[in-house]
């Protein structure tokens, strides 16, 4: 009885993450550069050895689908798109910090930042356009370039492993001791947004495929509960 009950009570467990992570990815499936996740899960064996074995789900912790999300033209010269691998590098209250969305806009002094009033790291510092220049374009390799000249680069950055840096909220992910590498083959695209590569029809089915299994659980749950209890009715009834 009490092996059943850790099967079920892991089972349920595993599905209410799994759940909520299927839940943040919908959530974000508008978000400019984000990163769907998924939970990776393992069978454990409880009695291995023996002839009837019950076996549980263990949690062995989640990962990041990298793929590319598509591109969408905007118009505007201060969105830019990373083709390829690789991160923007932002410049925070609490160090640098490393995103895919490339929504920039100028602050009050003409400096570069996000759409968190964060500024862009550009050749290890931060940029700002010249009063009067009005053209703004980014070249392939990042430069930024207006009326007055090349302005400065782009801090492109990628991380051996990936699934190492973590993510924080609003776009941003933090290095977590992976070590930043420069970019080499990385291309930007100007105009151009990367959008999330969350795909809502396949998150919406994975929700109501979680959300029938829990409830079939639920009913084992309830079944393993009332023969339970009917074994103490009748055993009380005997004594």
């Amino acid at each position: 009885m009490e092996s059943v009950s850790h099967i079920i009570l892991s089972s349920q467990t595993a599905l209410q993450k799994k759940m909520s992570m299927t839940a943040n990815n919908i959530a974000n499936m508008t978000s400019v550069g984000f990163k769907a996740q998924d939970i990776l899960l393992k069978e454990e064996v409880l009695n291995p050895g023996v002839e009837t074995q019950y076996s549980m789900v263990s949690e062995q912790g989640s990962f990041r689908r990298m793929e590319q999300g598509s591109f969408t033209s905007t118009g505007n010269p201060l969105d830019v798109a990373i083709q390829g691998d690789g991160f923007f590098a932002i410049n925070t209250p609490n160090g640098v910090k490393y995103t895919r969305a490339g929504n920039f806009a100028l602050n009050g002094d003409r400096e570069l930042v996000t759409q968190a009033g964060y500024p862009v790291s550009v050749g290890g510092g931060t940029v700002a356009i010249p009063d009067g220049d009005t053209s703004i374009t980014f070249t392939k390799n990042g430069s930024l370039v207006s009326e007055s000249g090349e302005l400065g680069r782009l801090d492109l950055f990628q991380f051996d492993n990936e699934q190492n840096i973590v993510e924080e909220g609003d776009g941003f992910y933090e290095a977590n001791g992976e070590l930043p590498i420069a970019s080499e083959n990385t291309e930007i695209v100007q105009g151009m947004l990367e959008a999330s590569n969350v795909q809502p029809i396949v998150e919406m089915n994975r929700m109501i495929e979680i959300l029938r299994t829990y409830q079939s659980i639920q009913n084992i749950s309830k079944n393993q509960h009332d023969v339970q209890r009917n074994m103490i009715s009748k055993l009380t009834a005997k004594s």
